[in-house]
């Protein structure tokens, strides 16, 4: 048995009876059947048999991590980190050592509660067509909570190139999805970091923006504003963050919310190429949500490898939850696959 001697007041035992069947266990007590499963380490629900005796979680569902041992962890800093006793986590790996050292890359089973459901908040980009496909595919996606136009191009003279963005105001508008304006320094083929550093850099010219951007929404009913700018130069960090933070002062009082897109990176190192120019903690304190763009590892003009390898997802969400307040992030995942041949 591999449960710590505090988590015994968490089980009881039952003794499956003839013609009795996983299904009617759980319902009897009220408990998942996946709980079930994973409580007694059964492959599937039809292995049980007369006179087996079945742990029966109580309280909270039951849920198990499964931690990749890093450099530096031990038994109390895993405990820390995941809010379980060391015990528990110990009782779950009676393989491990309970002193260490553990090897790099073993599982170790965490074991927890699964927190409560809540209620979610889901964007999506689009670039618009114009036309009635745009109204087809918010119908078939008709529960998002934002959609981003994907874009309106900043110029260098600071107006704004915008889409033929009304069919999917339109249905944005039926399907009660709250539009937003995206923001780029994209020119078409690219983005553009010379264009951003020339905006951010001219008082002139982020008023003018900016009030563009007011007009837009004022116009044109978007609920929102979010920022796409990428591949800047580092040198214009907090610039960025002062664009950012004036952006916000002027769409808030009108009761228009404010996003960023930020690229993924698992520590801030403020003079690094394209990823630099994000400061997380600064942009997090003045925006109302980021899209967190964990994705794009794997790419086109790159080696074979996945869009969005699990464990490097892990390390930017793990950095950005304690730079930015979790609940302002908004994860990002690919909707596409690359298949090398």
């Amino acid at each position: 048995m591999r449960l710590a001697a505090k988590e015994d007041r968490l089980m009881q035992i039952h003794r499956v009876l003839p013609g009795e069947t996983l299904d009617d266990v759980a319902s009897t007590y009220g408990v998942s059947l996946r709980d079930l499963l994973r409580y007694n380490e059964l492959a599937s629900k039809d292995v049980i048999v007369p006179g087996i005796a079945l742990l029966i979680p109580k309280g909270p569902p039951l849920r198990v991590i499964r931690h990749a041992v890093r450099a530096g962890d031990t038994l109390d800093r895993l405990a820390h980190r995941y809010g379980v006793e060391p015990a528990a986590i110990a009782n779950w790996n009676p393989g491990l050592p309970k002193d260490g050292p553990w090897p790099i890359g073993v599982t170790v089973n965490i074991p927890g509660t699964r927190p409560q459901r809540r209620t979610i908040e889901v964007n999506a980009y689009l670039m618009p067509a114009g036309n009635e496909n745009d109204a087809a595919l918010l119908q078939d996606v008709s529960e998002l909570t934002y959609v981003c136009a994907f874009s309106y191009r900043v110029q260098a003279t600071g107006d704004l190139d915008a889409p033929n963005d009304k069919p999917m105001l339109e249905a944005a508008a039926k399907f009660r999805i709250a539009p937003l304006a995206t923001l780029t320094n994209f020119n078409g083929n690219r983005f553009n970091p010379d264009l951003a550093h020339a905006i951010l850099h001219s008082p002139a010219l982020i008023k003018r923006v900016i009030d563009q951007a007011v007009r837009v929404c004022e116009e044109k009913g978007y609920r929102g504003v979010n920022v796409d700018f990428e591949h800047m130069h580092p040198g214009d960090r907090a610039a960025y963050t002062s664009f950012i933070r004036a952006l916000g002062n002027a769409l808030r009082p009108r009761g228009w919310s404010l996003s960023v897109a930020l690229g993924p990176k698992s520590s801030d190192e403020p003079d690094a190429p394209w990823m630099g120019a994000f400061d997380y903690a600064a942009l997090g304190d003045e925006v109302d949500f980021v899209m967190l763009m964990t994705y794009e590892w794997g790419w086109v003009g790159g080696p074979p490898m996945p869009v969005a390898p699990a464990d490097r997802v892990e390390s930017v969400l793990e950095y950005a939850t304690g730079a930015i307040d979790p609940k302002k992030i908004l994860m990002g995942m690919s909707l596409y696959g690359l298949s090398r041949r």
